[in-house]
């Protein structure tokens, strides 16, 4: 490449918009459950009550309640979960505005989608559904049928134990899947389940982590895996005698069983994970590029108290946040879902526009 092409691009890379030098939290959530919700983006390194860099939303883009995603750099495309759309939308990763999904995957089989992972190395896209597990062909479009689920625990002889799976994730150095659940019964006593990638039918979990030693309280939900360190990063909440709730981040080797206690906790007044009686923890991701971990705060109530909260990775006690997005600013609406992370080295893989 001679000089002159090099400055070119160089000046390409000043200059053009999708050009970002830092990576991207991208959210969205329920809102009020009836008008649609797009996703808002933001830098890696915002804080405070900031503006989103992008808002994907809008006709095209066919997205009612965008709850939950995952970024996945090979297709260097976004897989998102659209819960009242009943339906996988895929874009690509630096998708803005009004844009139309490459695929979109649903309605029939998939339903009310709440969380997704990827498995490149088998081809295969793992989500959980209202009541299952279930697995598609990562390269899955239009209305078709899964190729294997993991049957719903409320039929008669059934020994999945799965009620209504909220969070999902994939852990490849084990060729597992876990996910958060409750029992079908009062108390319903949060649990996470393990299952093989390849169950199928009327399987029993593998392994299943439940218990007071746990410190899952009264609710599970969001779940994030760090691959390179084999540890489960758990959000789960205690009800307050007055109604508010003490949520916190839970760590697991990602081998851990029975009613045993995490490796570690983030927790206390200073984290930002004490919370009002409608709050919750909406979702966890994990920014292996700067070794963070991004909570989400939604409060089904008031739109002022949802929130995204970033944390070091290895973070432990009563430790306030690096970053906290929160603020009219922001567009935040109520009940926002998990967030998704987006690599920054996007912009080099396939020219500026992210796109093949």
């Amino acid at each position: 490449m001679s000089n002159r092409s090099c400055l070119f691009c160089l000046g390409l890379l000043l200059l053009a918009p999708q050009a970002r030098l830092h990576a991207e939290i991208l959210v969205g959530g329920f809102g009020d459950g009836v008008t649609p919700e797009p996703l808002r983006g933001f830098s890696d390194n915002a804080n405070g009550n900031v503006a989103p860099l992008r808002v994907l939303g809008g006709p095209t883009t066919g997205l009612k309640t965008p709850v939950g995603g995952v970024y996945e750099p090979v297709e260097n495309v976004i897989y998102v979960a659209d819960f009242y759309g009943t339906a996988i939308r895929v874009f690509y990763a630096n998708a803005n505005g009004d844009a139309a999904p490459i695929r979109v995957v649903g309605p029939t089989y998939v339903s009310q989608v709440r969380s997704i992972s990827v498995d490149v190395a088998h081809e295969e896209l793992l989500i959980t559904s209202t009541c299952c597990y279930k697995v598609f062909d990562r390269g899955a479009n239009g209305d078709v049928f899964f190729k294997r689920y993991v049957q719903w625990g409320g039929l008669s002889g059934s020994v999945t134990q799965q009620n209504s799976p909220s969070a999902l994730v994939y852990m490849a150095p084990t060729d597992e899947v876990a996910e958060t659940d409750t029992d079908s019964a009062s108390p319903y006593t949060p649990k996470l389940l393990v299952f093989n990638r390849t169950d199928s039918g009327n399987t029993a979990p593998k392994r299943m982590l439940q218990g007071t030693n746990t410190q899952f309280g009264n609710y599970a939900s969001g779940l994030a895996y760090d691959a390179a360190a084999r540890k489960l990063y758990i959000g789960a909440y205690t009800t307050n005698p007055d109604l508010s709730r003490s949520a916190r981040v839970l760590v697991f080797d990602d081998s851990a069983n029975g009613d045993v206690a995490p490796l570690s906790s983030i927790a206390g007044a200073a984290t930002g994970l004490e919370l009002s009686a409608t709050s919750s923890i909406g979702g966890l991701a994990i920014d292996p590029e700067h070794q963070h971990l991004i909570v989400s705060v939604s409060d089904y109530n008031a739109a002022a108290g949802n929130k995204l909260l970033v944390f070091a990775l290895g973070a432990s006690g009563n430790t306030a946040p690096l970053q906290t997005i929160t603020g009219a600013s922001t567009g935040l609406p109520k009940s926002i879902g998990a967030p998704i992370w987006v690599s920054s080295e996007r912009i080099f893989a396939n020219g500026f526009e992210g796109a093949p």
